[in-house]
């Protein structure tokens, strides 16, 4: 066995998930495995000789929840590079790999003898900010810092060549795996997860030429904002914001120098993964 510490990160949200998480710990402690919990994990199921928080000893980590979770749960693992092993609590599950009925003896063995394939997937991260902590797998939406509905208006260049200038309600950079998430509801295209690409998609244009364009993930794509009126923001995969206001009117994303890890136990359709999770989604 060569996986000795796993951690477990829960959402508090998917009251389900304690039972999981109950049925979790044991089959790793009866196996002499250390477990680490998140802190409100931790409190909620009330053991004392867990570890809590110290996810740089896990060489494995559960994250119970939807894609949500998931990315929620990345704060753990990018800093650690851990391989994430989703268990699906929520509804579209794209990044979980284990439903909640796989979670079996034969599962467990196979994972902490790391039976698996590692499926890697690009990250983005913002230039002149801590890559570990300003990091986004899905998308990072540049739209206003205030709830009025007035018109924001922005400019983007890679590497320094203006794509497009644009008023509307934002922008979204998406990575290829994000491009199912808020780019494809805002009319962007769906792209396999394994290209490594930006999807720049945007929202709500006050123009009949923007459209969205896909570029190659060595460009560097700047954002700024020509229009202050109220500032804007930018938020990374809905975990973390960045003001942007005349005093710092824009921002760079680039390929981060950090990939998100998933573990791959079984052979998926990813064309019949789409159709099915979207119509679950609309139904």
């Amino acid at each position: 066995m060569s996986v000795r510490c796993v951690g477990i990160h829960w959402n508090s949200s998917k009251r389900q998930g304690l039972g999981v998480a109950d049925k979790l710990i044991g089959m790793l402690r009866r196996r002499g495995v250390e477990v680490c919990l998140n802190a409100e994990l931790s409190a909620d199921v009330g053991i004392s000789d867990c570890l809590v928080d110290q996810f740089d000893r896990c060489q494995l980590l559960f994250v119970l929840g939807g894609d949500g979770t998931i990315l929620s749960g990345l704060d753990c693992a990018i800093p650690n590079d851990l391989p994430i092993v989703g268990v699906n609590l929520g509804r579209l599950g794209f990044l979980t790999e284990l439903e909640i009925n796989q979670l079996d003896d034969n599962v467990i063995d196979r994972l902490l003898c790391e039976d698996y394939a590692i499926d890697t997937r690009m990250t983005m991260m913002v230039e002149g900010q801590d890559y570990l902590k300003y990091f986004a797998l899905n998308d990072i939406v540049i739209t206003r810092a205030t709830p009025s509905v007035r018109i924001l208006s922005l400019e983007y260049e890679a590497n320094g060549a203006l794509v497009d200038c644009i008023s509307g309600d934002g922008l979204i950079v998406a990575t290829a795996t994000g491009s199912t998430a808020y780019s494809l509801s805002a009319g962007g295209p769906v792209v396999l997860p394994g290209l490594e690409c930006f999807v720049l998609t945007p929202i709500c244009p006050h123009t009949l030429n923007a459209r969205p364009v896909v570029l190659s993930a060595d460009e560097r794509i700047t954002v700024r904002m020509v229009d202050d009126r109220g500032g804007a923001h930018a938020v990374l995969d809905g975990r973390r914001v960045i003001a942007l206001d005349r005093s710092k009117p824009e921002i760079t994303i680039c390929r981060s120098v950090r990939q998100a890890r998933f573990v791959r136990m079984y052979e998926k359709n990813y064309y019949g993964l789409l159709r099915n999770k979207l119509s679950e989604w609309t139904h």
